[in-house]
Order: structure tokens, then C-alpha cells, then sequence
């Protein structure tokens, strides 16, 4: 999950416990005996659980300098084949830029390495994780004109 992600269902989570204390103490014949007491409670849980399976791991320091070296060979692959951030904004002005990314999509995203760099960086830069975007060359026109 995202540090977003996690903000939302923590935020979730303190509304349902304020829910369930208001609804504390309050008499028969209001709008608070209406309310299941049970299920806001194992929605509670239900929602506990899934931040603790979700949530970024603490890891010791050797397991951080593994993924760090993960993350490295994954940027240096990422980077071969990767389109310029020139030829992904003028497909027209740079011939073959339309079938190099779809090269590199299918060697990259489609074999799950995308997916376990994205895991990576929400693991080691919780709320700072760098995108792929960021490994694109600039390739500026000269190259092209």
C-alpha cells in the first residue's frame, strides 16, 4: 500500500473507534441501539489486519543493503531499452519510439519486474518511492534533428 493508502485506512479505523464510543453508554430508545456494535468492531479488526499485512516491513540491515542492491540491478536493466522522455512526448519525431516501448514494456513490466521495483521503493522510501519515470533520459532533440 501507498503511505496514502495507509492514511486512509488508519484515518477509517479512528472513525469507526469514535463510532463506537459515542454509541458507549448511551439508552434504549436512541439512534446509538441501532447501531451493530459487532461488525464496527471486526470491521476494526478486519481493517488492522490488513494495514499489518500491507504495511512496509522493518527490516534489519543487511535485508535493506539486499534491496538496495535489487533495486540497483532493476534501475540498470530499466535502463536499457528505456524511451527518452523526448521520444515518449514526440512519438512522430523519432521513428521507432513507439515499438522500442512496447519492447520495453514486455521485457520489463509484463515478466513482473516493474511490480517488485514499485514493492522495493515502498519498502525502503515509505512516502518518498522514486518512480520509473524518474530513470528516463532526457534525450533532447539533437539526437533527432
Amino acid at each position: 500500500m501507498s503511505q496514502n493508502e495507509i492514511a486512509t485506512v488508519k484515518d477509517e479505523v479512528q472513525d469507526l473507534e469514535q463510532s463506537l464510543k459515542e454509541s458507549e453508554g448511551v439508552g434504549i430508545g436512541t439512534a446509538a441501539e441501532t447501531i451493530d456494535r459487532s461488525a464496527i468492531k471486526s470491521q476494526i479488526n478486519r481493517l488492522q489486519k490488513q494495514l499489518a499485512v500491507h504495511s512496509a516491513p522493518k527490516l534489519s540491515g543487511r535485508q535493506k543493503d539486499e534491496m538496495v542492491g535489487r533495486e540497483k540491478e532493476l534501475e540498470d536493466f530499466f535502463e536499457k531499452g528505456l524511451p527518452s522522455k523526448y521520444e515518449m512526448d514526440h512519438p512522430a519525431k523519432c521513428p521507432g519510439a513507439v515499438r522500442k516501448h512496447m519492447t520495453w514494456l514486455k521485457r520489463c513490466e509484463k515478466s513482473g519486474l516493474v511490480k517488485e521495483y514499485r514493492q522495493i521503493q515502498r519498502t525502503l522510501r515509505p512516502g518518498e518511492e522514486r518512480s520509473i519515470e524518474q530513470l528516463r533520459q532526457d534525450g533532447g532533440r539533437s539526437k533527432w534533428v
